[in-house]
Formats: structure tokens, C-alpha cells, sequence
């Protein structure tokens, strides 16, 4: 008779990984860790919030550049995802500054939806991209720094103190402006004809 020793996956944990390498003076493994694990929703926060493709890749680069040279003095008051896109929104709305700056007038060819259910048949799939598209162009009406405080909240799940502490601003400030941006957003879809 042979015991079966039944072992379950435990979920990883990134901020304990990154943070135990930053412990051992380990930065680069600090930063390699952080970009495994949240590099894919940094470039897609970057992305819908920069839109210019070239901008955001520079803008998520220049991310986890400014986190690994600042590693060492992350002061723990928030996780390291909350302080990742904290930088993140500082250098996209440095790259939106310094496109306006330079007058430079950017339109996105093509955004980036989120990809639409596999469960989902061809048309359905089909109206949701449309819907992806036209909510995409909603957001880009936006002011960046009311359209980055909806992407964090919405699409990156951030709650009002994470989000306070990644743009540095008081929580009831952050979800007023939000408050206010839904009713823009649905006003906009309406007169697009998606909702």
C-alpha cells in the first residue's frame, strides 16, 4: 500500500519573492520577478493610457528602468504593484507632456481591446471588440489623468488607498473624479450607439 502524498500548487508570492531578493541585495532578481509578473498589465496600462504604441513601450521600458534604480529606497508603505504603476502613470504622463510639448499630434491606428472571451461565438466576439473599440476612443476623450485614475481603478483593479498611493493623491479626491468620468464615459458610448 503506497501513500499518495497529495500536494497542491500554492499561488506564488511575488511581492514576498521580490522583496526577499531586494533583502539579499538582489535587485535585478527583484525587478526580474516584478516584470514577470506584472510587466504584461504595465504595457497594457501604458498602452490605453499613452496610446501611441512607441510611447507606451517607452513609457513601460522606462518603468522598470526607474524601478530597478529606485529599488533600494521603495519604502514599503504600499505593495511594489501599487508603487509599479505609480511609476508607470509618472512616465506616461511625461511622454503625453512632452508629445504635447512638442506638438506633435498622435492618432492610434488601431488599440489595444482587451481580447473578448474564446467562449464567445464569431459575432459576439465581433460586437465585443466593437464595443472594445468605441469604449477605447471614450477613454481617449479623457483628460490622462482622469482616464489614468479610471484605467487603474477599472482595469487594474486598484482600490481608491492603492490608487491614492500610486498618483499621490487623497482617496475621496480620486473617487470623485471617477465618480465623474462614468457618466462622461456612458454619455460617450451612448452617442456612439454601444450602449
Amino acid at each position: 500500500m503506497s501513500l499518495a502524498v497529495e500536494t497542491r500548487s500554492t499561488p506564488r508570492d511575488i511581492e514576498g519573492e521580490a522583496l526577499a531578493a531586494l533583502d539579499a541585495g538582489d535587485r535585478e532578481n527583484a525587478v526580474t520577478v516584478l516584470m514577470s509578473a506584472y510587466g504584461t498589465e504595465i504595457f497594457r496600462f501604458c498602452r490605453h493610457l499613452v496610446t501611441d504604441p512607441t510611447l507606451a513601450e517607452d513609457a513601460h521600458q522606462m518603468t522598470f528602468v526607474q524601478a530597478y534604480e529606485g529599488m533600494e529606497r521603495f519604502s514599503r508603505r504600499s505593495s511594489l504593484r501599487t508603487w509599479l504603476f505609480g511609476i508607470a502613470r509618472h512616465r506616461c504622463l511625461d511622454a503625453l507632456k512632452m508629445t504635447r510639448r512638442r506638438g506633435a499630434r498622435f492618432e492610434a491606428v488601431e488599440r489595444l481591446p482587451d481580447a473578448p472571451s474564446p467562449e464567445l461565438n464569431s459575432d459576439d466576439r465581433l460586437t465585443a471588440r466593437a464595443r472594445s473599440r468605441l469604449l477605447a476612443e471614450c477613454l481617449d476623450e479623457l483628460r490622462p489623468r482622469i482616464r489614468a485614475a479610471v484605467l487603474l481603478r477599472f482595469q487594474q483593479g486598484l482600490s481608491y488607498p492603492e490608487l491614492a498611493e500610486a498618483v499621490g493623491e487623497r482617496p475621496a479626491t480620486l473617487q470623485a473624479r471617477v465618480a465623474r468620468a462614468l457618466p462622461v464615459l456612458r454619455h460617450c458610448l451612448e452617442r456612439k450607439g454601444a450602449v
